[in-house]
């Protein structure tokens, strides 16, 4: 057999394990199905009772939607909340401020249940 098949067959195998590398990382970050969770009016938005017994997060995180609205609250625009919480896309932040619009009362709930009290 000449080298240059013995090459070619040589990288056929390694682009094919490469492949089932690359299957199994996305495997790895892919979200869970939404039927993990409660789905809600919204895509990005879940619920799920063994996280946060059941606060609205960002679909296959363990981020209330109640973190990315106190960061609007601050005054970070949606960009600065991605850049400060990098592994949500822009999608799910927008998301959360429309869930955040569409049940305000729900999330001011759980924002005044989880402030933190300071001693004067």
């Amino acid at each position: 057999m000449s080298e240059v098949a013995v090459d070619t067959q040589r990288v056929a195998r390694q682009i094919s394990l490469l492949q089932e590398q690359l299957a199994q990382l996305q495997r790895l970050v892919t979200p869970p199905p939404a039927s993990a969770g409660a789905s809600t009016d919204h895509p990005h938005i879940t619920r799920v009772e063994s996280i946060l017994g059941g606060e609205p997060i960002i679909t296959g995180t363990r981020t209330p939607v109640r973190a990315v609205v106190e960061h609007w609250k601050f005054g970070d625009a949606p960009e600065e909340i991605a850049r400060k919480l990098p592994y949500l896309r822009l999608a799910h932040i927008f998301d959360a401020l429309s869930y955040y619009d569409d049940h305000r009362d729900e999330i001011e709930r759980y924002i005044a249940l989880n402030r933190v009290p300071v001693d004067d």
